[in-house]
């Protein structure tokens, strides 16, 4: 008997996830299976175990599957979206695309866009990346917003007082811009406002700065790594309101829709993010944050001193940010209207 959905991505199963693209994944899955049968395969670590690329292969080839969705990174996806479209079969081929970097190497010519276009869909994370796809004339993109399951609603209503909190939450890398943040304390440190606010981080260090990380970060008073703050468990989103803006200055150049992005709105923390390529799209400034030049220590400086001179003014964004999370939350993103639409 066919099942209706081979699911293809890392899940790191069994683990809780630590990586957007993980959470995601699992979030997905989840969501199919209310409404499908679903077999999936995790390719998380998968150059440790390359046979999950032979399981692909059979997949494809043998496996009893009406549908086959992949949500992959970048490169990852143009080989499997080149192999679905190369090997003749009969299912249903859906990519669900991370970060959104793979419309820009097809226009850079590093991809071809052909294979994109012999897919049934593409489901993508902001508007701006299916005007993209328009342009280079793939036509089977849609916008399927980055999302959460949450009931939590934050107490905007209660100002924030006492010290000035800034967090950052995802993997610490440094196209993540953690040392960039660092930088910008000893900018605020030099102007006169030690003792007026507090950098927190969460997420997982990457072993390549590692002890760099914590070295510097020692040498700080009001910089604190504290380890990884789980918002799957939906209590820990009390903590994330505890902030009065969430740093993201990343210079990741495969950036797309950053699954904090959602988590701040969930919390009701406006956003200090850099432009990366749809920053404008996603945070509403200054309805719910800002959005900086990429690697501008000085303009990251300034915004932080800003919130810091400002607080009154946050408040408000505080509260704009609860209700553009609405536009995360997963049940109004997945819903069962959307596997009509992408032939499901």
């Amino acid at each position: 008997m066919k099942r209706d959905i081979l699911f293809i991505g890392s899940l790191e199963y069994p683990n809780i996830p630590k990586a957007g693209d993980s959470v995601k994944n699992q979030f997905l899955m989840e969501f199919f299976r209310q409404y499908r049968t679903v077999d999936y395969i995790d390719t998380f670590q998968w150059r440790r175990r390359p046979w999950v690329l032979l399981r692909v292969l059979w997949a494809l080839c043998f496996g009893a599957y009406k549908n086959i969705v992949y949500s992959v990174s970048n490169e990852s996806a143009y080989r499997l979206t080149r192999l679905f479209t190369t090997i003749p079969h009969r299912k249903r081929v859906v990519y669900s695309m991370i970060g959104g970097y793979t419309p820009v190497k097809i226009k850079q010519g590093i991809y071809q866009a052909e294979p994109f276009r012999k897919l049934d869909k593409i489901l993508v994370e902001a508007d701006k990346v299916v005007d993209m796809y328009e342009a280079l004339g793939i036509h089977n993109a849609m916008r399927v917003y980055n999302f959460k399951p949450y009931t939590y609603l934050p107490d905007v209503g209660v100002a924030h007082t006492g010290t000035v909190k800034f967090v950052f939450l995802s993997r610490l890398t440094e196209l993540k811009g953690v040392f960039l943040i660092l930088k910008a304390v000893d900018i605020l440190n030099e102007r006169g406002f030690q003792g007026q606010y507090e950098v927190d981080f969460y997420g997982a260090i990457m072993p390549e700065i590692h002890d760099r990380f914590l070295s510097e970060v020692a040498h700080y008073d009001e910089v604190r790594y504290n380890g990884f703050l789980n918002l799957r468990e939906e209590k820990n989103y009390t903590i994330l309101s505890q902030y009065d803006a969430m740093l993201f200055p990343t210079m990741h150049p495969t950036e797309g829709f950053p699954g904090v992005i959602a988590d701040a709105a969930i919390a009701g923390v406006p956003v200090i993010a850099s432009a990366w390529n749809y920053a404008d799209e996603l945070v509403a400034q200054p309805q719910s944050g800002y959005v900086i030049s990429v690697g501008d220590v000085e303009a990251l400086a300034n915004q932080m001193q800003y919130v810091i001179e400002h607080r009154d003014e946050n408040e408000r964004l505080r509260a704009n940010c609860v209700r553009a999370a609405e536009n995360y939350k997963m049940e109004n993103v997945l819903t069962p209207s959307l596997l009509q639409e992408i032939g499901i």
